[in-house]
C-alpha cells in the first residue's frame, strides 16, 4: 500500500471514528492490550472476576442467613466493590478488540463489522443450548427450594451470555496475531 493510500485510509478511519468512546478505544494506551498475550490474559482475568463477583456476595449472603450477626449490607457492599473491577476489565477486553462491540456501525469498517457479527453468531450458536439447559437447571433449583444455588447459577449464566461474544472476538484476534507473528518470523 502506498503512503498516499495509507494517509487516505487513516484519515477516513479518523473521520469515521469520532466521539469520546471511539477516542478512548483508539487512545495509544490501549495498544498494550491489543496483542495475543494481553487478550488471552484479559479473558482469563475476566472469567476469574466473573466467578469471584458471583461467588463472594453469595457466600456473604449465606453467611448472613446462618449467623444473624453478619450484616446483610456486607453482601451489597461486596457486590458493588467487585462489580467495579469487573466492569473495568470488561472495558479492557472490549478495548483489546478495538471497541467493536460498543461503537456504532458507522464508526466501524467492514472488517470490524464482520469480526463483531461473526463473534455474535458463534457466541449465540454456542450459548443457545447451554442457556436452555441452564434455565431448566435454575428452574429446577428454584422448584426444589435451593434459591441461593439457583441465583448463583443464573448469575454465572447471565454473565457468560453477556461476555462470550467479547471472549470469542478477543480469542480470534489473538489467534490472528499469533499467526501473523509466526508468518512474519518465517519471512525474515
Amino acid at each position: 500500500m502506498s503512503p498516499a493510500t495509507n494517509a487516505t485510509t487513516a484519515s477516513t478511519r479518523a473521520e469515521r471514528r469520532r466521539g469520546p468512546l471511539a477516542a478512548a478505544f483508539d487512545h495509544p494506551s490501549m495498544t498494550r492490550y491489543q496483542n495475543a498475550g494481553a487478550r488471552r490474559r484479559l479473558i482469563g482475568i475476566h472469567i476469574a472476576l466473573t466467578l469471584i463477583l458471583t461467588t463472594i456476595p453469595q457466600l456473604l449472603y449465606l453467611w448472613h442467613r446462618q449467623d444473624a450477626a453478619m450484616p446483610l449490607w456486607a453482601f451489597a457492599v461486596a457486590a458493588v466493590l467487585l462489580f467495579i473491577p469487573w466492569m473495568f476489565v470488561t472495558g479492557m477486553v472490549n478495548g483489546s478488540v478495538y471497541g467493536i462491540f460498543d461503537l456504532k456501525d458507522a464508526q466501524l469498517d467492514e472488517v470490524e463489522r464482520q469480526h463483531r457479527d461473526a463473534a455474535y453468531r458463534t457466541a449465540y450458536r454456542v450459548m443457545f443450548p447451554f442457556t436452555m439447559v441452564g434455565i431448566g437447571m435454575v428452574a429446577g433449583l428454584v422448584e426444589s427450594g435451593r434459591l441461593a444455588l439457583a441465583f448463583w447459577c443464573g448469575a454465572i449464566l447471565f454473565a457468560l451470555v453477556l461476555a462470550l461474544p467479547q471472549y470469542i472476538a478477543a480469542w480470534r484476534f489473538a489467534a490472528h496475531d499469533t499467526v501473523d507473528s509466526t508468518t512474519m518470523g518465517d519471512d525474515a
